[in-house]
């Protein structure tokens, strides 16, 4: 899943300015909806891309996933300029978030949902001018 996200933005990105690290085993293994998932991370990656492009400058993006007895952890970063102060405001609001101009500021907002739709939390962990670090939690025993 994690490979298919990264190949399709590095098709978009074309040559040299964005760089992928992907730190995920193999044989890791999360119980969620397939679809779901890759349209979060999707969108995680796409905006990291976009706010590092968008500098003009290379960056990097990080993908890392693992485990842990009480569920499955998956973090995004990227080394872009960070996130505004409006969009930090209402990062998970619909139409509120965006910070790229034509953008609707739904794409957040959908990723969060989707999230809670498996009880779990997607959380911004950090941003700032050394760049955005997102981190997605997903339990292993559902809410009943």
């Amino acid at each position: 899943l994690v490979a298919d996200v990264v190949e399709s933005e590095k098709v978009a990105v074309g040559e040299g300015s964005v760089e992928f690290l992907v730190d995920v085993a193999p044989s890791l293994a999360i119980r969620a909806d397939h679809e779901q998932l890759h349209r979060v991370l999707t969108n995680l990656v796409r905006n990291a891309r976009q706010a590092i492009e968008a500098t003009r400058r290379p960056g990097t993006i990080e993908l890392a996933g693992g485990e842990t007895e009480e569920g499955w952890w998956i973090r995004i970063g990227d080394s872009g300029p960070g996130l505004p102060e409006r969009a930090r405001e209402h990062l998970y609001q619909p139409f509120q978030g965006g910070t790229r101009r034509g953008g609707t500021g739904l794409g957040l907002a959908i990723a969060a949902e989707l999230v809670r739709g498996h009880v779990g939390v997607l959380e911004l962990l950090k941003t700032g001018k050394d760049g955005t670090e997102f981190m997605i939690r997903l339990p292993r025993a559902l809410a009943a």
